[in-house]
């Protein structure tokens, strides 16, 4: 039987260069938020390793990989739906001169059996104010080029990493053939951009689709000059922020309910009072 609600957990970590320590650290979170009673935990993005692009194609995961299956195992240890942040990981079938990983989001069933993966669609590149390149990530990644929404507990979910919320097309090609309920999407959001444009866009994604929105965020310095702005949270389908786990370290937990994308949808019904005939010319 669907249930009505569930309970969702995201999590903020600060990941490094330390694979070993960052794994510890993921996997503790995750068993902390189990145990607070969550049916769904979110990882953030890069969850494994933080480090320069140059080292990013050695350090990357092999296709299904040590991360694939410690995120499997964990997911039917706990017997929970677990959202894998998102990985480094080679192509399957990688060129002989490619140097470029995907970043990849798993999400794994309470059997520890893979229900989806996602690559990121959208490369980040940030500059300084005085043009120098702070964020380049297409020097050490390949874009993906497939929208993904699954269905789990009765929930349709689409997916997205980081720099994909800034996107409005990308939420509304997921939504184009049927209503999203949540949209979930793992981050390592600058505390640069993050302060300004973090929330804000979160909580329009929300309203723009009447659903929840479900991010997760790294948080603190993975390295100088690289700080991500934390602020873990869940957006309710009105725009009201839910839960947030502010810039600590730790998880956050709050309700997702049927009910109440239900009542928000009847109460102001914008999503069945779209014209795309017009939109489209």
């Amino acid at each position: 039987m669907t249930p009505r609600q569930i309970s969702v957990a995201v999590i903020s970590m600060t990941t490094t260069r330390d694979r070993a320590a960052n794994v510890e650290q993921a996997t503790r979170l995750v068993r902390d938020a189990a145990k607070a009673g969550a049916d769904w935990i979110v990882l953030p993005e890069m969850y494994v390793y933080q480090g320069p692009y140059d080292t990013l194609y050695e350090e990357a995961e092999p296709f299904h990989g040590p991360a694939w299956k410690m995120m499997s195992d964990l997911a039917r240890e706990l017997r929970v739906v677990l959202f894998g942040g998102s990985i480094a990981e080679r192509p399957e079938k990688a060129k002989p001169d490619e140097r470029k990983v995907y970043n990849v989001t798993y999400v794994f069933g309470r059997a520890g059996e893979e229900l989806a993966c996602y690559r990121k669609v959208h490369l980040f590149n940030l500059k300084s104010p005085d043009g120098k390149p702070l964020y380049c990530e297409s020097e050490g990644y390949l874009s993906g080029d497939k929208p993904v929404v699954i269905e789990i507990d009765g929930f349709k979910t689409g997916l997205a990493i980081c720099y994909d919320l800034r996107f409005h097309e990308f939420f509304a090609t997921l939504a184009a053939k049927s209503k999203i309920d949540a949209f979930v999407l793992p981050s390592a959001f600058t505390q640069r951009t993050g302060m300004d444009h973090w929330e804000v866009l979160i909580r329009a994604r929300a309203i723009e689709h009447q659903a929840y929105f479900i991010a997760s965020n790294q948080t603190g310095e993975h390295a100088p000059g690289k700080v991500s702005y934390g602020h873990s949270m869940i957006v309710d389908p009105w725009g009201h922020k839910i839960c947030d786990t502010g810039d600590r370290t730790g998880f956050a937990l709050a309700p997702v309910s049927h009910d109440v994308i239900a009542r928000y949808r009847n109460q102001l019904p914008a999503i069945t009072d779209r014209r795309p005939e017009v939109y489209a010319r």
